[in-house]
């Protein structure tokens, strides 16, 4: 039987996940605003979607590359836990599952790598070092690279997320779910920004979102007092 202090903390987050939602919300809604919106880089989303497309039909037509998922996995854990000041002891990873030990954890760490896609900011970092070093001729294959990278990183995410995972019980689904929603939205539109956009603000999309969430709660919030007046 839970002690009261994880009974708590599994309240709070359940709390804290439904507190979320109209940010899954709001978010999602500015960045379809945002991506009708800004003015893209000549050809780059053409060959950002061509590798998207390239990736999905790979995925059904060949076997499904679990092992590169795994280790990517496990590798995003490490990085997060390094960013967070922690260091890593031991890595494992293979088609049955992989661990890394890791000396800090908090939600973040858990669950970055459901919404982290690490082989695409790989892929995007060599799309700067190439465009640093004058190498255009390599700059539309590592675009289509991207987009096949994020491709991989939703997909098997969604496959994954279907399977019972200690980093989603760890936290509870009522929290990472929403969680995890939130950071891949807000990192989708930081990947548009570093690749696809000419002209994108990203602080003022974070300032949007949270403006239409906030909308949103008030919006809700007035449609409850409605109901309860009544």
């Amino acid at each position: 039987m839970p002690d009261r202090s994880s009974l708590l903390t599994r309240t709070g987050k359940v709390l804290l996940g439904i507190a979320l939602l109209p940010f899954c919300a709001g978010f999602a809604w500015q960045l379809a605003v945002l991506s009708i919106r800004i003015t893209y880089q000549p050809l780059v989303p053409y060959w950002f979607a061509g590798g998207f497309i390239l990736y999905v039909v790979i995925h059904f037509l060949f076997k499904k590359p679990i092992l590169s998922y795994v280790v990517g996995h496990e590798l995003t854990h490490a990085l997060f836990a390094v960013l967070f000041g922690g260091s890593v002891k031991a890595f494992r990873a293979s088609e049955k599952g992989g661990q890394v030990q890791i000396t800090k954890s908090n939600f973040v760490i858990t669950l970055a790598p459901y919404f982290f896609p690490l082989y695409t900011f790989f892929a995007l970092a060599a799309y700067w070092l190439a465009r640093a070093a004058g190498a255009s001729v390599l700059e539309p294959w590592l675009v289509l690279i991207a987009g096949a990278a994020f491709a991989f990183h939703i997909i098997l995410t969604l496959i994954f997320l279907q399977t019972d995972q200690n980093d989603i019980r760890e936290h509870g689904a009522f929290f990472s779910y929403p969680l995890i929603l939130l950071f891949n939205i807000v990192l989708t539109a930081l990947l548009i920004r570093l690749l696809l956009a000419r002209d994108m603000d990203y602080l003022d999309f974070l300032v949007d979102g949270i403006m239409r969430s906030v909308s949103l709660i008030v919006l809700g919030i007035s449609k409850l007092s409605g109901l309860i007046v009544r």
